[in-house]
């Protein structure tokens, strides 16, 4: 406001006083208008008020802020700064009690910036690693980043934490060319270590793995050099798996971590040529040993510039990685490691500077009306499986993952920070581990992604969280003393991070349109500007919660690679699992544990282990009690470890299971009924056509530890979990309250609550299969497949979809809700064409597991001229391996109905198998070899008539002179059902073989018709097409001659529907009967025609 009318100038006079200014004299000065007044030539400020007899111009910092300005207040001065550049524009003294600023004089000072005296260019050299600043001014000159706007990288002056991290002798000049062409065909591989502090997890080395081409580069932890191989090996199977590139050259060092036997067998089975460098010649390995140096550097200035504890060292590591990957130019390229690899420039809007003081939102249910909402932490990175900040909090340390978080960038004080040891001395640990507190975590082994100048290096996390204190009512502690005693934490709670997945996938994923969402003005938290999934909207963003664990607490919020969060500004985009892999490569555990103790010992595992006893905390699946007297039978318990791994075969997250002894039940005790239906494949397969016939996405669903929400009706006790004994009530058991795995009643406990549960929510259950359920809301129809825990569902109508999905969620927990691509093995791609099923990955496993992946290409399963026969004199073969192979084979017939023939002429062998067998399976394997990518194809067709066809192969067994009977059900032009199986009897005819078939093909068609009756299809006649006359007049007349009248009753079941009317037996030409494949070996043309006419595709040939 002022009182001088002529600074004024678009000025409106108010029609009447509307409003009065008490003086401090009590006096009062009239507003007569408001007009605006310059500032400066371009900017002014609107709605200033003319007021009578005022003798001062007054200005709110409110109003400065409105048009880009901030003010800082010192004692004696204020600075007046541009919001968008740090730039001071005006600078006033203090006058009495007030600040004065003279808005004619400008300040002098323009590229003064504060942050004692540093530009927004040195606070982002800061914030991102301390990477050069000519590399930096490269990459925004280049805009090879997102994220920096008014920024500009100049070097004049020195960083002091630079020089304390990165001096080094003169260098030589580096090759300055591209000698690769592609990712993976040269990999650069070291070790480095120990430093001078173990890492918090026990982790003394660093396995360096670079890619030539684009420098991205994985680091992995390691205890002792020994796991230098393994690790390895695992890494470059899952490589190759992922991105579908084969490694031509490894190169290293002498050391005998790479030169061993393990490794140069793998190496040579694989076709990869290994590299030495001369000893004592590290500039042969230069790339690997340059990206060594540049990661240390890097992580001892972070550490350097704010005096970080040591301790920390592995999450400066793992935080200079991110950074490095994202931000060193691979120059002759002139983009990022991670673009040359992923395709996509990176987003750094989110990042801070490491070591800074930062403040975590306390959101602890039970806080004081006056306890302070903030506690005091340091930043040292960023989330490995969230999208949120990792805090060290100075009172309890604890390090916790949070979105929370306000960082103060501007404090360069050092004397604030603290030293773990010094933390929360207030307990022993000994006192700690009375009260139940598990060992310090490490989290363990997580690339990210790094380098200095021109080369990247990446990380992975090690760092160690100290676990909280437990409930006081649940009494379960990790026995780890021994391992990992010598790093007790202290007690306080940290706060878990919301299951992000839920809220992106069950709210997210029904969206079609891509959808814009306003930018935040806080820096968001890592990831989320990652473009790789799926954005969500305002509106289903949901407020991290608080969980108190109480009975091993979680330690931070875990997130699956694929639910990290894209730029809120960017809008939707497409997941894609090659950067994930680049990114998130080893935030899991790829080594399954054989021993609860080995188990223990991996911080990744025992993270997992926890999560499960968390599950059953929620679930309220038992209580504590005394043991019950010797009437009752208390059952044994174990764990059960298993990574859980996409349809590319990555490690997602490690599984860890308890499960109980339930051999040891005894019926009538603590079990009774025990029934649980599960879906057949055929009604799976029935849902895909129907999905693909009518244009609709299916879902999934995956519902967490499923099983510990099904209420038990009998009395049941089982042991503590091994490894979490309460030390204070040691001969106490567990009573149940809710099913567990392992129990013989769990599976019917899970499914007669689900099954209420959808009952209740106005579905109903088929007739026939008992897994399908069925809704009709308005006309519209939704289908609900159930296989134990995995649930797909679907209808033409997405709104019902959304809400059987909320509901859903409201009343489970999901650990996986999402578009239909993975389930139970299958591959499953969706098109607005229609659907594509197959067993690739699980195929490819095959013919590694069998050492098979470069055998021989065979163009047919089985040869024509092949005969088989009991072969007693043959060379026996390893019966256990030979069942092995048949099993897996037959689980792959599942969407390959190409080898169904020849895997059960295989299976009959399996008693006494001989190396002529052997010969034929493999014959089977090499026919995969040649058609690895072949699956189901069911097209979006204009019909959806159901329709079989059978046929017979008269005594094709020569051992027993057995038929074979071969069967196959169409809905449309999508195959749904088929078989191949050796008769019962031995057929005295032609006409007596294949009239057993059509009987055997008439009992699935039945079947499939009433079950299409859920679907609301009717079909009056399903034909039958078969290509025998003789087989066609028998089952259409009550014929009674010699050559009919030994025909087993059960067969003649075919004649009376069709004289019913159900079925209409049908003669179809040889040429035609699509059957025929199921029957007998085939010429490779016959073969590859039917094969095409049964719908068994490659993708990429379907037009």
């Amino acid at each position: 406001m002022t009182g001088d009318s002529n600074l004024l100038y678009d000025f409106m006079q108010a029609i009447r006083p509307y409003m009065s200014i008490v003086f401090g004299g009590g006096s009062k000065g009239q507003v007569i208008g408001l007009g605006k007044v310059a500032i400066t030539n371009d900017m002014s400020i609107a709605n200033v008020m003319l007021v009578q007899s005022l003798q001062c111009h007054l200005l709110l910092v409110r109003q400065l802020a409105s048009v880009g300005y901030d003010t800082l207040f010192g004692l004696t001065d204020v600075k007046v700064f541009k919001r968008d550049t740090l730039e001071v524009a005006f600078v006033g003294e203090l006058d009495g009690n007030l600040y004065t600023v003279d808005f004619s004089k400008e300040s002098t000072f323009h590229t003064t910036c504060l942050m004692a005296k540093a530009n927004m260019g040195w606070m982002w050299h800061r914030r991102l690693a301390h990477v050069g600043m000519k590399n930096l001014q490269n990459l925004l000159n280049g805009n090879h980043i997102l994220g920096l706007t008014n920024v500009s990288f100049k070097k004049d002056r020195v960083c002091s934490a630079c020089i304390a991290g990165k001096q080094h002798q003169s260098k030589h000049p580096p090759k300055n060319i591209v000698s690769t062409s592609r990712p993976l065909e040269l990999l650069h591989v070291d070790l480095f270590g120990p430093p001078s502090w173990a890492s918090l997890g026990g982790k003394k080395y660093g396995l360096v793995i670079v890619d030539d081409y684009s420098r991205y580069t994985w680091v992995f932890f390691l205890k002792s050099k020994d796991e230098t191989k393994i690790t390895f090996i695992d890494f470059a199977k899952q490589a190759q798996r992922k991105f579908d590139k084969d490694i031509k050259v490894v190169r290293s060092d002498n050391g005998s971590e790479f030169k061993n036997y393990t490794l140069e067998e793998f190496l040579s089975d694989e076709g990869i040529e290994h590299q030495y460098s001369a000893p004592y010649t590290p500039q042969q390995n230069g790339v690997a040993e340059r990206k060594n140096r540049t990661l240390v550097e890097m992580a001892r200035s972070m550490v350097d510039e704010y005096k970080s504890p040591h301790s920390f060292w592995a999450e400066a590591v793992n935080t200079a990685c991110h950074a490095s990957n994202r931000l060193l130019l691979r120059s002759i390229l002139e983009k990022t490691p991670y673009d040359l690899l992923t395709g996509n420039k990176p987003n750094v809007k989110y990042f801070s500077v490491f070591g800074c003081k930062c403040f975590i939102l306390n959101k602890r249910e039970r806080l004081g009306k006056f306890q302070p909402k903030t506690t005091e932490g340091i930043f040292v990175g960023y989330g490995s499986n969230s999208h949120a900040y990792r805090v060290y909090n100075k009172s309890t340390g604890c390090v916790i993952e949070t979105c929370d978080v306000t960082f103060d960038e501007f404090n360069h004080s050092h004397g604030e920070q603290v030293d773990l040891n010094d933390a929360g001395e207030e307990d022993s640990p000994q006192d700690i581990l009375n009260m139940g507190v598990g060992a310090l975590l490490p989290m363990e082994q997580r690339p990210h992604d790094d380098d200095e100048d021109d080369e990247s290096i990446s990380h992975p996390q090690d760092s160690s969280l100290p676990v909280p204190p437990q409930d006081t009512s649940t009494h379960i502690m990790p026995v780890v003393e021994d391992q990992v005693g010598e790093h007790v934490s202290h007690p306080d709670h940290t706060q878990e991070q919301v299951d992000l997945q839920e809220v992106d996938q069950s709210m997210g994923m029904f969206d079609d349109e891509p959808q814009q969402v306003q930018r935040e003005e806080e820096y968001l938290p890592p990831h989320i500007n990652d473009p790789y999934v799926e954005d969500v909207d305002d509106g289903n963003k949901v407020e991290p919660r608080e969980t108190l664990t109480s009975i091993m607490p979680r330690v931070a919020g875990r997130v699956d690679i694929d639910q990290i969060l894209t730029g809120v500004s960017e809008g939707r985009v497409t997941r894609k699992q090659l950067p994930n892999f680049c990114a998130h490569f080893s935030f899991v555990s790829s080594t399954v544990p054989h021993t609860v103790q080995d188990a223990l010992c991996d911080n990744d595992w025992l993270i997992a282990m926890q999560e499960e006893l968390n599950s059953f905390t929620r679930n309220e699946v038992w209580s504590l009690v005394e043991r019950p007297t010797e009437e009752h039978n208390v059952i044994g318990t174990k764990w059960i470890f298993k990574n859980k791994e996409d349809e590319n075969g990555t490690v997602l997250h490690n599984k860890a299971r308890l499960v109980a002894h339930g051999y040891s039940q005894v019926e009538g005790l603590d079990f009774g009924e025990t029934f649980a239906p599960v879906a057949r494949l055929e009604s799976i397969r029935i849902l895909l056509a129907y999905a693909a016939f009518n244009g609709f996405t299916l879902h999934q669903m995956d519902v967490k530890s499923a099983f510990l929400n099904g209420p038990l009706q009998e009395e049941v006790y089982v042991s503590q979990p091994p490894g979490f004994i309460d030390p204070h009530h040691k001969d106490h058991v567990y009573k149940l309250h809710k099913a567990l795995y392992g129990l013989k009643q769990a599976p019917r406990a899970w499914y007669d609550h689900l099954k209420k549960f959808l009952l209740d929510d106005g579905f109903v259950v088929g007739v026939i299969d008992p897994t399908l359920f069925t809704k009709r809301e308005n006309g519209d129809l939704i289908l609900c497949q159930i296989y134990v825990d995995d649930i797909i569902f679907g209808s033409p109508n997405i709104h019902l979809c959304k809400k059987f999905a909320a509901s859903m969620t409201k009343t489970f927990e999901m650990s996986l809700n999402t578009d239909l691509k993975f389930f139970l093995g299958f591959q499953i791609q969706q098109f607005q064409e229609g659907i594509f099923l197959s067993q690739t990955k699980y195929l490819k496993d095959i013919l590694e597991k069998f050492d098979m992946t470069n055998a021989k290409p065979m163009k047919t399963p089985m040869a024509t001229d092949v005969v088989l026969n009991e072969d007693t004199n043959g060379i026996p073969f390893d019966p256990s391996t030979y069942r092995c192979m048949i099993g897996s084979l037959l689980y792959l017939c599942a969407s390959r109905p190409d080898i169904m023939l020849s895997v059960g002429i295989c299976a009959r062998f399996q008693a006494s198998p001989r190396e002529s067998h052997h010969t034929a399976v493999k014959h089977i394997l090499r026919y995969l070899v040649h058609t690895p990518k072949l699956g189901l194809w069911y097209p979006k067709d204009a019909k959806f008539d159901l329709i079989g066809y059978s046929d017979a192969d008269w005594a094709g067994d020569k051992v027993g002179r057995k038929s074979t009977s071969g069967a196959c059900q169409f809905l449309g032009r999508s195959l749904e059902s088929w078989s191949s199986k050796k008769q019962n009897c031995v057929s005295l005819s032609t006409a007596e073989a294949e009239y057993i078939a059509a009987a055997s093909c008439a009992t699935q068609l039945l079947w499939m018709r009433q079950t299409l009756k859920d679907y609301g299809i009717t079909y009056r006649h399903v034909p039958l097409l078969c290509d025998n006359e003789s087989a066609i007049k028998i089952s259409e007349n009550p014929i009674d001659h010699p050559h009919t009248k030994h025909i087993d009753i059960r067969y003649h079941f075919l004649r009376d529907h069709v004289q019913k009317g159900d079925i209409d037996i049908t003669h179809v030409g040889t040429d035609m009967q699509l059957a025929d494949i199921f029957t007998k070996p085939l010429s490779v043309a016959r073969f590859c025609q039917l094969r095409r006419e049964l719908g068994i595709l490659e993708l990429e040939n379907i037009s």
